[in-house]
Order: C-alpha cells, then sequence, then structure tokens
C-alpha cells in the first residue's frame, strides 16, 4: 500500500491561505527523506474552493479532497475544525496510509493536531522549524524554553501529526512535482445545531506603515514601562522612512495598536533594518521578520533566542542603552562627524 504525507490546508474567505503553500513545501522536503513514491494528499475544507483547488493541483501537483460542507448557512471555514474531520475524512485519512499528516502551527492546526493524533494512534510534534536525518529517520527541530534552546524530537510510531512554524518552508525553494494533482470532492453534512455563524469581522488594523517602512524598531517585553517606548519613538525617529512596531505581548496590553504588531497573528515585515528592542525572539515572532535584510537585537538576557537571527547582538539595558545611542547620534549629526 503507497504511503502519503497529508496536508490540512487552510483557507479564508475562499482564499487558499499562504501557510498551505508552505506545508506543501515542507511535505516535498519530507518526500525527499522517505522515498520519493510517498504521495502528497492536501486535505481543504470549505465552499466555493473548487477552482482554486484546481489551480494548485495543477501547479503543485498534489492530490486534493475538497471538504465541502452542505449546512446551508455554512461559509468558507466556518464550521469548527473538530466537526469537519470526523468520521468521513478520518476513514479516507486511513486508507491514504499516511506517515506525516502536517498542519499549520496556527491556531486552526494547534486545534485539529492533537484530534488527529489521538484519531490515527500517531505522535504529535507541535511548532516544526527544521528537519534533519540520521540516515534511517526524520528527526524534527524544535524550540523550547522560550525558544532558547532547541530538541530535536524522534517519533517512535509509524505515523506522526506535525505542525510546522510558519515563515520558514518557502515553496519558492522548492522544485515543482512533475505530475499533475486530482481534485475530489468529498460532501460533508454538519449539523446546524452544533454552530452558529456570524460572520467574519475584520479588524481595522492598517499595517500599511510597517510594510512600506525601511526602518522598524520593534518593543517587547523587556520594554517594562510604558513610558519607556519613548525611547522607541525616539530612536525610530533618527531613521528616515521608519515606523515602530511591537510583539504581542505589548498590544496586548494597549501600549501599541494591533496595526503595529509583527509575528504569526500580526504583520510579516521584510524591512531593510530590523531593531528588536527587548525581544525573547519567540517563534512567533520571528516568523514575521525573519526575512528583513538586517537585524540588531537588544537585549538584556545573552541566551535570547533572537540573537540567533540577529546580525547585531548587544547585550544591555534599554533604558541605558538606547538614550546613550540617539545622544551620541544626534551629537554626530550636530558636528557632522
Amino acid at each position: 500500500m503507497q504511503s502519503h504525507i497529508i496536508i490540512i490546508g487552510e483557507c479564508a474567505e475562499g482564499h487558499i491561505a499562504p501557510v498551505t503553500f508552505e506545508l506543501i513545501a515542507f511535505a516535498r522536503i519530507l518526500q525527499q527523506h522517505i522515498t520519493p513514491d510517498a504521495g502528497i494528499h492536501l486535505f481543504l475544507a470549505g465552499r466555493h474552493l473548487a477552482d482554486a483547488a484546481s489551480r494548485l493541483a495543477q501547479t503543485e501537483g498534489a492530490d486534493i479532497t475538497l471538504l465541502e460542507m452542505d449546512a446551508p448557512k455554512a461559509a468558507a471555514g466556518t464550521a469548527p475544525i473538530d466537526l469537519i474531520f470526523k468520521n468521513p475524512p478520518m476513514d479516507r485519512i486511513r486508507r491514504l496510509n499516511p506517515v506525516y499528516v502536517c498542519a499549520g502551527h496556527t491556531p486552526n492546526g494547534a486545534d485539529i493536531a492533537p484530534a488527529l493524533a489521538v484519531a490515527l494512534n500517531a505522535a504529535c510534534v507541535t511548532g516544526v522549524e527544521r528537519v534533519v536525518s540520521d540516515g534511517q529517520r526524520l528527526h524534527f527541530i524544535r524550540s523550547v524554553f522560550n525558544d532558547k534552546i532547541t530538541t530535536a524530537i524522534l517519533p517512535i510510531v509509524k505515523t506522526a501529526v506535525l505542525t510546522v512554524t510558519p515563515g520558514i518552508f518557502k515553496s519558492e525553494h522548492t522544485a515543482k512535482m512533475d505530475k499533475t494533482g486530482t481534485v475530489s470532492v468529498l460532501t460533508l453534512s454538519i449539523e446546524e445545531a452544533c454552530y452558529t455563524f456570524h460572520g467574519f469581522e475584520k479588524t481595522d488594523a492598517d499595517t500599511s506603515a510597517l510594510s512600506h517602512a525601511d526602518v522598524i524598531v520593534s518593543a517587547g517585553n523587556g520594554v517594562k514601562k510604558q513610558e519607556y517606548l519613548e525611547n522607541i519613538y525616539q530612536l525610530s525617529r533618527l531613521f528616515p522612512k521608519s515606523a515602530v512596531a511591537g510583539s504581542r505581548p505589548v498590544c496586548d496590553r494597549k501600549w501599541l495598536t494591533y496595526s503595529q504588531q509583527v509575528g504569526v497573528t500580526g504583520a510579516t515585515v521584510k524591512p531593510k533594518l530590523y531593531i528588536a528592542c527587548g525581544i525573547s525572539g519567540a517563534s512567533q515572532h520571528t516568523a514575521g521578520m525573519r526575512d528583513s535584510r538586517f537585524i540588531v537585537a537588544i537585549n538584556t538576557d545573552p541566551h535570547a533566542a533572537i540573537f540567533n537571527i540577529a546580525d547585531v547582538c548587544i547585550i544591555e539595558d534599554l533604558t541605558t542603552f538606547i538614550p546613550r545611542f540617539i545622544a551620541r547620534a544626534l551629537a554626530t549629526t550636530e558636528t557632522g562627524e
């Protein structure tokens, strides 16, 4: 029986989410390590996705199962994901003899991965960032202890359910498959009494300022008091075409708006210069800024994970370093040095 690598894709409002393409790239890496004969099969749940699925099957070569909901009020991706993956999809997944089942390390992926692992009697590895082979088996690398260290996890059962950190496995870095995939439709009956869909609610967050900035100065948990943010803004004003951003904890405290948040649940940015101030470097944040051209990190913790991706590492207290740096920069400008 042929083995398969299963992908649990994501969509929103009738569009396939970018993380789905990253999962396809990740699946191809797994395919190269195990056997080229292993098939890649993608599951997409929603409505009105037939055209998008057909294009995906042609360009990416994956076989696709569309899980369409027949509830009259259902919209794309609105039914709870644990209701979608019940008996009909699980039976089909089991028939595909999965070696790996891959989902994004997103709210949806975190919701479905443990349930799939239990249903398949599989291992469950979350937040995968790298894959390492010892020649026979695959080890999955993920960060632990607030991303300060990494660990290699080796599943010891036939099937493993994996959630993959977004922003790491880029689809453009993988070769296209030779074959054209197929699309099949599986209609699901979702009881209306089990859920109520109230519609999509979009935030007013406008991240265009971050998208167009050449320099981003970002505040993290290391900014202990709200008044210290003035240092961040002053530092930002030293650079033309700059913007101030922050990690989720800072935005959750309402010190910054959510339009300024960078990370998995915020904006993805690629400025020429990214200055991380008091940011530990958790994968949820670095997924949104790791492609910056040049990264400077300021942190009192010499073991902070942000230093692993920074080009310049400054081990110092923000309230000491930033005012002195600003004073020196202004003095240099005045004297023309």
